[in-house]
């Protein structure tokens, strides 16, 4: 048990259907923990801001339209009360007792827990499925000769930092899609952060909402257009506005 607040972003995109369970799950799950829940809804088209208030959400952010994960992660930390930030995703393929990993290396005193399905203590209870997890490998080793970060599973969806990380990394965050983790873990080296892995296990849900070609495509122009900015010296650690 942790004596720090942490706030639990849940980045939410037509989640309707899972919203309600998935955080009276996590409420169970830290219910010795001092937590808040915040909703981030990017710009779904049914009633997931609503069933999320209705559920016991502390915050439910609504962006106007579909902007992508790291848009709504970014939102999130914005108004982010805790002093430790995790976020994870809303379907909850990685069991929120897992939070509590997290917390711990927090604890233990790393600026940045990063979940990693590399690591060999991780498991999966289902598998993510062959054309999916060989396109992740493939998108991580591109990754690694574009932008050289020394951790083998960028993609993980359960991160958590100090709220001063937190809010350092995300104000230089400029990727609204799904390759905002990539964006985060550079900007997080690039400040000599000190981030731990830690092994998770995985529940793999298949998401209707995502379309893994055209995302794949996307996801590798973004890690380009990082590099690109990098180059161009276009992350820096001066204040900006998040959100």
């Amino acid at each position: 048990m942790t004596k720090q607040l942490v706030s639990v972003i849940l980045p939410a995109f037509r989640a309707a259907p899972v919203v309600v369970e998935s955080i009276g799950k996590i409420r169970s799950a830290m219910k010795n923990e001092k937590i808040e829940i915040i909703v981030v809804d990017d710009g779904s088209d049914d009633d997931t801001s609503s069933k999320a208030r209705i559920a016991g959400a502390d915050q439910v952010i609504e962006l106007r339209e579909n902007r992508g994960k790291g848009a709504a992660v970014r939102a999130g930390v914005a108004v982010a009360r805790g002093s430790y930030v995790v976020f994870t995703d809303i379907d909850l393929a990685y069991e929120p007792s897992q939070i509590l990993n997290v917390i711990h290396g927090l604890d233990a005193g790393a600026d940045l827990v990063i979940g990693s399905r590399r690591h060999s203590a991780s498991q999966e209870v289902t598998s993510e499925g062959l054309a999916r997890k060989w396109g992740s490998r493939i998108f991580s080793r591109l990754t690694a000769v574009l932008v050289p970060i020394p951790h083998s599973d960028t993609q993980c969806g359960l991160k958590g930092f100090t709220s001063a990380a937190a809010k350092r990394i995300f104000a230089q965050g400029k990727i609204d899609g799904f390759a905002f983790d990539v964006e985060v873990l550079f900007v997080a080296q690039k400040l000599s952060m000190t981030i731990s892995e830690i092994p998770v296990s995985l529940e793999y849900v298949e998401q209707s909402t995502v379309k893994f070609v055209p995302q794949a495509i996307r996801m590798l122009y973004d890690v380009l257009r990082i590099r690109t900015w990098s180059i161009l010296g276009r992350y820096t650690d001066s204040p900006s506005k998040l959100g």
